[in-house]
């Protein structure tokens, strides 16, 4: 069901199992790929830009490269999920052809982007690449919240990539990833809804962060970004009524354990077992192997390949970090995911999850698009 197969199912097993007993699994389902630190925008809550300096792009691995990580991912750690984002991946003119050999591996491609360089030809060549699914961000339902965040006509880029997608994609999955930030958590219960008129699957809500791949941004930088104490009962209230609101809608989003735990990440009282090095693996655009973007190891893949790296006593002193790591954390991916894999949430969320393996596992149908159901939000 929705390609749940058997080795999946014995990769998950393999890897809480490592996690619990405290060794390298043998398995690598989930491999992230951050292709570039080049980004065409300059959001006031990235941290990403400060990376991109100068010519440190001509140290970005090359096609080639890419595609030998991708091998060894696929040949040799049964990787069967891999996420593609940068600063802003559209950037690489290769991209497509990254992505179509991931998918002749018999990897699920899942890219994220602002959408601002989606034209009809880069849609057409995602789609015949195999993309499985295309996460867009957009952090409000209009121009002015949006663009807040990501600067002039950003919004209106988002939304001719989503209707790009949809025209001449349909058969590919279409999310978006909301930033809640003080000015627009209000606004959530809207994104629902506009949401659902553009053909949304999965609407995922995060929270702020300043680790991770915005560990290198100045903390005045992010004046105004984080929500006050006062404010913070009226965001889990928004919270749960927006998880109300996609349930009504059938629009698949961020876990109920996630929705739970934004206000208590803001406290800073956030806890979980954590999976990064176990379940996901990082790649930076130059070549670094992590558990996550918090721990650096100082292993490439361009000088061995990453299935040696994966099982290196190096790569698994970074994993044992990760134990007693106390960066305040509460992101999309190793959290979601670190959630999902407890066994006491598998019974209580199994429909849930299967929403989600349909999101990222799943092939639409190519059904022609109802035009009179799409708002114009331009």
């Amino acid at each position: 069901m929705f390609g749940l197969t058997l080795g999946k199912v014995l990769c998950m097993a393999s890897v809480v199992l490592g996690r619990y007993l405290g060794r390298p699994p043998r398995c690598l389902p989930v491999l992230l790929l951050f292709l570039t630190d080049r980004c065409n925008l300059r959001c006031r809550m990235c941290g990403v830009c400060e990376r991109d300096q100068g010519e440190a792009y001509k140290n970005e691995l090359s096609s080639d490269e890419w595609r030998s990580v991708i091998a060894a991912a696929a040949d040799h750690l049964g990787t069967f999920m891999m996420s593609i984002s940068g600063g802003e991946a559209m950037i690489r003119q290769d991209l497509c052809e990254i992505i179509s050999f991931a998918v002749s591996k018999g990897i699920h491609v899942h890219l994220c982007s602002n959408g601002f360089l989606f034209t009809e030809e880069k849609v057409d060549a995602l789609r015949d690449a195999g993309v499985s699914m295309i996460s867009i961000s957009v952090d409000g339902p209009d121009a002015e919240t949006h663009d807040f965040l990501r600067g002039k006509k950003s919004f209106e880029a988002a939304v001719r990539a989503i209707r790009l997608v949809r025209e001449r994609a349909p058969e590919v999955f279409l999310g978006i990833n909301f930033l809640i930030a003080p000015h627009n958590y209000l606004r959530m219960q809207e994104m629902v809804s506009f949401a659902k008129a553009e053909g949304i699957v999965k609407l995922k809500f995060a929270p702020l962060h300043t680790n991770l791949l915005h560990r290198y941004k100045s903390q005045q930088d992010f004046d105004g970004l984080f929500f006050k104490a006062e404010e913070l009962p009226l965001l889990e209230a928004e919270l749960q009524r927006t998880r109300k609101a996609c349930a009504a809608q059938g629009i698949a989003t961020t876990s109920d354990g996630f929705f739970k735990g934004i206000p208590l990440f803001y406290q800073g009282k956030q806890s979980f077992r954590c999976y990064a090095g176990y379940a996901v693996c990082a790649i930076s655009p130059y070549g670094e192997v992590m558990p996550c973007c918090d721990h650096d190891t100082g292993l490439s893949v361009k000088d061995r390949p990453l299935n040696e790296i994966w099982h290196d006593p190096v790569f698994h002193e970074a994993r044992k970090r990760v134990h007693h790591c106390k960066s305040a954390c509460w992101d999309t991916t190793n959290t979601e995911l670190s959630l999902r894999l407890r066994p006491e949430t598998v019974p209580a969320n199994a429909l849930q999850i299967l929403r989600d393996l349909r999101f990222y596992f799943g092939k639409k149908s190519k059904t022609p698009i109802n035009k009179e159901s799409v708002t114009d939000s331009d």
